[in-house]
């Protein structure tokens, strides 16, 4: 080992001699001797330097490499908020976006309660159903498409029957955490929720067995194009959107569902909208921002 060391110590001797001569000076014959100790310094000092440097250059590396990783597409929390508030007008919106690949949300809320499902509660019918049986076929399945693509709402009410009525919605709702959401036995599309909840219920059928989730998501990616509002202006969208009018002449009209390959989890229920076609336009607003155009592509 010690042999080793003298070895490396004369590498660098001969390294700095013949630096300081390749950079113009002069070192005389009679000058003093380099001592070894300054000779181990030196090469220790130098080694050093070398070794922070790349150590620096490599976390600096990976630190941006994580960052980049984990940033997620969507726009940021202030300018969403921002946005929404140009928007929004006498309307009220409850939402919740998550990125399922960052762990990145989104969240807006100028009221937390009395927001009906109307046609999205479609989307807890299909869900418990498919649970029971699996994917559905023959009538059934035809049934469960003309409930979810073209939003039939007499085909609800038949899976809404065979699936045990409120009791197996509650029940589903129950298991799932959904807290804030409430049936309306005066008709389920009156049963209230929140965005946090619906967001339960969209991870829960990505858990769901394969031949079950692809059987939802199928149904939920052929939505008639009259319909494909909301999420439906997004990249790859598999949804269920909602709308009814209140008595007083008001519309709720919400839009839950998956953009990009599932990636992106979206809900989006509004209430208090002067109109039918209002209340899809700023639901289509909401979901357009979510995904700066730049990024997607």
């Amino acid at each position: 080992m010690f042999l080793i060391f003298l070895s490396l110590a004369a590498v660098c001797l001969v390294f700095f001699v013949w630096s300081d001569h390749t950079s113009g000076k002069t070192t005389a014959t009679n000058s003093k001797k380099t001592s070894f100790k300054s000779i181990q310094t030196d090469f220790k000092e130098g080694w050093s330097k070398i070794f922070n440097q790349k150590t620096s250059s490599s976390t600096n590396s990976s630190t941006n490499t994580t960052t980049q990783s984990n940033a997620s597409p969507m726009i940021s929390q202030a300018d969403f908020t921002k946005k929404i508030n140009a928007i929004i007008g006498n309307s009220k919106a409850n939402i919740y976006v998550l990125d399922t690949k960052t762990g990145a949300k989104l969240t807006y809320s100028n009221s937390n309660k009395d927001f009906w499902l109307a046609s999205s509660v479609k989307a807890s019918i299909l869900t418990q159903i498919v649970k029971d049986d699996g994917p559905l076929t023959g009538d059934m399945n035809d049934i469960a498409t003309e409930m979810v693509e073209i939003s039939d709402n007499q085909s609800a009410i038949d899976l809404f029957d065979d699936i045990g009525g409120y009791p197996a919605l509650e029940l589903l709702w129950k298991n799932l955490g959904m807290t804030s959401t409430v049936a309306n036995t005066e008709g389920f599309g009156l049963s209230t929720s929140t965005a946090a909840d619906q967001i339960k219920l969209l991870k829960y059928i990505l858990t769901m067995p394969s031949s079950d989730k692809d059987y939802i998501l199928n149904l939920m990616s052929n939505i008639t194009s009259s319909q494909r509002f909301g999420i439906g202006v997004m990249k790859d969208p598999a949804f269920k959107n909602g709308w009814l009018n209140a008595d007083n002449g008001t519309w709720h009209v919400n839009t839950i569902g998956y953009s990009d390959h599932e990636r992106y989890l979206v809900a989006i229920l509004t209430r208090n909208n002067t109109d039918q076609d209002s209340g899809e336009a700023l639901v289509s607003k909401i979901a357009g921002y979510i995904i700066p155009k730049s990024k997607n592509n």
